[in-house]
């Protein structure tokens, strides 16, 4: 492990040199073989510089023994002129090669032939002046022909260099023969040896056969040595230049975070060249989140420990933040200072892909709340922080009341629109500390922690309730809506997150039941009505074609005359196991399953169906007033249907009233105006049903084509007892007269009530202080009796 981390060190000091030389302007080959030509001469220099140390100490040494020998200093002035001479010319020229060398370029190629000539014509001299063919000193020759194989690549050349060597040596030793050159006396050396050809000839062939053998085993030698090496750099090349490809960044730093080398992919996901990464530090790029992180797993690093993958965020170009995951390796060769390399991949897109999907798996597309699964696991939390901290959990369930008819209206783009509306809203309802989550559809599920009061609950729930009740504009639209709250509390009302969610949304439905637009905590009498519901839901599909529905009619009276103006048609479903039915149990039910269609337009037809038969029967000319569910006023042929009824039964248009909930209404102005226009064309009166509980202004109000203002009961009940109540009363009794339309009270059971819709001027009353609601087949009788009442 530790030789590669060594290797692995080498290979990478390698590349930052190679990049450095590449920001000079030199190729990267061209730059490696002549910085490698250049140490191969500064080694032969201080090769030199050694030899010339021997030469001088046996030099010196030799004098000292000769002067005290019968030869005595036996150089003559020429010969030690031209030693000094000689060796002035090698010192200089060593000298400026070790001082020069490192500023040498492309020319250091053209200096080597050049040195190597000097040092053979130098060694030449030397023999020369040292005795010629009687010098010691020829192994010098050997030398120098080393040095040519070290310095020269081609073989062909450093042979050359050996023969020119011999050569030389031949040429020297010929002049001397012949006189040509004056021999240098030496002692113990008879002068005729100069002249013995036999000699001469024997002691050249001696040093020129050498001095080419070692050219020729030097040659090779270093021509071995240069193939290994050229293979290992090729090698290296390679590796390099692969890691240089490749997709992984790749770093090397200073245990103090200075950089050394980045490989191409770093600089291309940072963003940064090469001349900014010299003044930067590596913590400079790493997040300041995560410097602390980082300068950890760096000290550990180089303390030797195995590191597990780090994940950690640098800092781009420009601010950019990419998120990288990677492994730290440390090397410390030769107790060199420590580098540190570091492998990692930008996996930003990666963790946002996970991000993504996590979010795709825990969060509603539409409004961003969390979605089923994130709010149970939240729900989980904060129960097991409930168990710890004894505080209470409360589980809301909320479902959007008729935001079906919105959907199906005006299609699901505004529908969806209104729904992140809602989302933001409820959203804003809450602490931060508490969870939000669409489950589906138009349900909603809120987790609150940490209560300790059920009245904080209730603030709450009541809160979402107001902020609800505000208008919604979505594109050209003005929305209105409401929803209905079940709620459960944790511990009391069970322990598991499903029974919890399951409660809620029983409670909800009760809250339904009781009116919608209100809250309800769970009670165990309403899993009663659960199973109940349930066997309602089921029953009802068969319900319409086993004819168990049926109309029961409630009179309208005029106030003044007290003249029957009309007869509410109101459903009843006689079930077989239950028995009589109120609608207020089976018409949600209806609604949240789509039967209230084909239930709503069999009501229409019989209410139709028996106005005509009771005019056939001579009694007098009546409205028959039939209730138009919110999902019916929605429906695109509404107003086909109801004019093949009025040709099917044969009913004058202006004998049939339709009432419609004012909420309905208000839920879309601007497409009930259409509507309510065309119903008005063709003679049908409109009644606004529980008027004065759908938040509608004075300004809508105007635009409705309506004829009758229905003031809801909840109103009538108190106006004896009840200032408010009576100033509502009184208010839209003064409104509908100020608009020239009627104004009909439902729910009055007393005279004191009755008393004061007559005093204050309303137009109609309905209630049981007239009549309960009868079949048809007591309607005759009721209308006979009725007219003999008025007529005493």
């Amino acid at each position: 492990m530790k030789s590669n981390v060594k290797a692995t060190v080498r290979l990478f000091d390698a590349l930052t040199q190679r990049i450095l030389r590449v920001k000079k302007g030199v190729t990267a080959r061209e730059s490696e073989q002549i910085e490698e030509l250049k140490g191969r001469i500064l080694l032969v220099v201080r090769t030199r510089w050694l030899l010339l140390c021997f030469i001088g100490v046996y030099s010196a040494v030799a004098a000292g023994f000769f002067s005290l020998s019968r030869f005595g200093l036996f150089l003559s002035p020429s010969q030690s002129v031209t030693l000094a001479v000689s060796l002035v010319v090698v010192i200089t020229h060593n000298l400026a090669l070790h001082r020069n060398i490192a500023t040498l370029s492309r020319d250091v190629r053209f200096l080597i032939p050049f040195q190597v000539i000097l040092d053979l014509v130098l060694v030449t001299v030397l023999i020369h002046s040292s005795g010629g063919a009687a010098s010691w000193f020829w192994p010098v020759y050997l030398i120098v022909t080393i040095e040519a194989s070290f310095l020269i690549e081609r073989q062909r050349e450093v042979w050359l260099v050996g023969a020119f060597g011999g050569l030389l040596y031949g040429a020297l030793l010929v002049m001397e023969h012949w006189s040509l050159v004056p021999n240098v006396p030496m002692p113990f050396v008879t002068a005729e040896l100069h002249h013995d050809p036999l000699y001469l000839l024997l002691n050249w062939l001696w040093v020129a056969l050498l001095n080419a053998a070692v050219a020729v085993i030097g040659s090779y030698f270093m021509a071995l040595v240069r193939r290994e090496s050229e293979a290992v750099r090729e090698s290296e090349e390679r590796l390099a230049s692969f890691l240089d490809s490749a997709n992984d960044l790749i770093m090397s730093i200073t245990a103090e975070g200075r950089f050394l080398y980045v490989n191409d992919a770093w600089q291309h996901a940072l963003g940064y060249d090469l001349s900014e990464i010299d003044t930067l530090s590596f913590f400079d790029v790493v997040h300041p989140d995560n410097r602390e992180q980082c300068a950890a797993e760096l000290r550990r690093a180089m303390t030797g420990e195995n590191l597990r993958p780090l994940e950690t965020v640098l800092v781009a170009s420009g601010g950019r933040l990419i998120i990288v995951e990677g492994n730290l390796t440390c090397g410390n060769e030769n107790g060199e200072q420590p580098v540190i390399w570091g492998i990692c991949r930008d996996i930003t897109e990666r963790k946002q892909a996970e991000e993504q999907l996590y979010r795709l798996a825990h969060h509603d597309t539409l409004t961003g709340l969390p979605n089923r699964i994130l709010f149970l696991d939240r729900l989980q939390q904060a129960k097991a922080l409930a168990n710890r901290y004894r505080h209470q959990v409360a589980v809301l369930f909320l479902d959007l009341d008729r935001f079906k008819i919105i959907n199906d209206t005006l299609g699901h783009p505004v529908g969806d629109k209104l729904l992140q509306k809602v989302a933001q809203r409820i959203a804003g309802c809450v602490r931060e500390v508490d969870t939000v989550a669409r489950i589906g559809g138009d349900e909603f599920t809120i987790v609150l922690v940490n209560i300790d009061n059920v009245e904080d609950v209730k603030r709450i729930s009541q809160k979402i309730l107001q902020s609800l009740s505000v208008p919604f504009t979505v594109d050209t639209y003005e929305l209105f809506i409401t929803t209905s709250i079940g709620i459960t509390l944790f511990p009391a009302d069970g322990d598991n997150l499903d029974t919890l969610v399951k409660k809620a949304d029983i409670a909800m439905y009760h809250a339904k039941g009781e009116g919608r637009n209100n809250f309800q905590f769970y009670t165990p009498q309403m899993d009663e009505n659960a199973d109940k519901r349930l066997l309602l839901e089921t029953s009802l599909r068969k319900a319409l074609d086993n004819d168990e529905f049926c109309v029961y009619y409630q009179p309208k009276v005029d106030v003044v005359t007290k003249s029957i103006t009309a007869m509410e048609a109101l459903l009843r479903w006689k079930h077989p196991k239950l028995g009589l039915v109120s609608p207020a149990e089976f018409i949600p039910l209806a609604e949240e399953t789509g039967l209230i269609i084909p239930i709503g337009e069999w009501v229409l037809r019989s209410a139709c169906r028996q106005n005509r038969a009771w005019l056939s029967q001579g009694l007098p000319r009546m409205r028959v007033a039939v209730n138009l569910s919110g999902f019916q006023f929605q429906q695109k042929n509404l107003l086909e249907m109801i004019t093949a009824v009025l040709e099917d039964t044969g009913l004058d248009a202006d004998l049939l009233e339709l009432e419609i909930t004012e909420s309905v209404i208000m839920q879309n102005p601007d497409f009930a105006v259409s509507v309510l226009n065309s119903l008005r064309d063709i003679g049908i009166h409109i009644s606004i049903d529980d008027f004065g509980t759908g938040y509608s202004s004075l300004a809508h109000l105007k635009r409705f084509s309506v004829n009758t203002l229905k003031i809801d009961k909840s109103f009538v009940r108190d106006v004896e007892i009840s200032s408010a109540d009576a100033a509502i009363t009184t208010a839209i009794i003064a409104m509908g007269n100020s608009l020239n339309l009627k104004v009909i009270a439902e729910g009055v059971e007393t005279e004191g009530q009755l008393s004061f819709l007559s005093e204050n001027k309303c137009d109609e009353v309905q209630g049981f202080l007239f009549s309960t609601p009868m079949p048809a087949a007591q309607v005759a009788e009721f209308l006979q009796e009725h007219r003999r009442d008025a007529a005493e």
